[in-house]
């Protein structure tokens, strides 16, 4: 299958979980922080060594994908709480589950999918196991960069939700309605930049030229353009709320250049 193909489908998995941040930044505002099921020790346990590999000396692709998941989270929730140290037991509030896809009963009847995608009601991360799998297959080496941006970028969801974006996102969306896609991609675009602030304290990844070059590589491929330009329906239009390309790109790199917080306001920016 050609690559333009099999990135088609990689973006519209990868920008389904934006539909229902509007939904999620409500119930967040409204319910406040119900305990959610699976915790990360959950996963320090299902990733634990010893387990056994396949005879050709490759781990399973379950297995791969845990351990890729786990240590990007373990190294994203430790950065972020060296980070905000006056608040690092928010930060460490957030929970990770791993699901086939995205049911009703995870977050609270607002959205279905393949994830991967944070619920503020529960403070919960959902990864969509066969779907992440399948992005890791279509992105060949660069797999392992696309999962961990991915988890650097929903653990970005869960810093705004600590300092409020989410309500400060459904407060805007009230008064502007008309400006809902300019709002909610503003809002993503801060995620990919928390993303950037991540990677750039993130004694694990700071140095790793050739793991930023493949990051770079994946943000190519995940732009907006990439599902108007093969999918110019009113569907996918709506689903086209992460920005371009280059706008992604532009704000991950801000924060791995900067790595400052302050610098990731997309909501100020004139043109994000």
């Amino acid at each position: 299958m050609r690559r333009s193909t099999r990135m088609r489908r990689t973006v519209a998995t990868l920008a389904g979980a934006a539909a229902a941040l509007v939904a999620a930044a409500a119930v967040g505002a409204e319910q406040g922080t119900p305990q959610a099921a699976g915790s990360v020790g959950e996963v320090g346990r299902m990733t634990a060594p010893g387990l056994l590999a396949e005879e050709s000396g490759a781990p399973p692709p379950a297995m791969r994908l845990r351990a890729i998941v786990s240590r990007a989270w373990g190294d994203s929730i430790a950065t972020w709480k060296r980070l905000m140290q006056r608040r690092a037991t928010e930060v460490a509030a957030v929970n990770l589950r791993f699901v086939a896809r995205l049911g009703p009963t995870n977050c609270y009847g607002l959205y279905a999918g393949e994830g991967p995608a944070y619920c503020s009601g529960n403070q919960t991360v959902f990864v969509g196991t066969d779907a992440a799998n399948r992005l890791m297959r279509r992105l060949g080496p660069e797999g392992e960069a696309g999962i961990t941006f991915l988890i650097g970028h929903e653990i970005g969801h869960h810093i705004q939700y600590i300092h409020g974006r989410f309500h400060m996102l459904n407060q805007g969306l009230a008064r502007m309605p008309a400006a809902r896609s300019d709002l909610v991609r503003r809002f993503e675009l801060e995620a990919d930049c928390y993303a950037g602030v991540w990677m750039h304290a993130s004694h694990a990844w700071v140095n790793s030229s050739r793991f930023r070059a493949e990051l770079l590589a994946v943000l190519k491929d995940i732009g907006d353009e990439s599902i108007l330009g093969r999918n110019p329906d009113r569907a996918h239009a709506a689903l086209a709320v992460h920005g371009t390309s280059k706008q992604r790109t532009r704000w991950f790199m801000r924060g791995v250049n900067g790595g400052d917080m302050q610098a990731c306001d997309t909501f100020s920016a004139a043109n994000p």
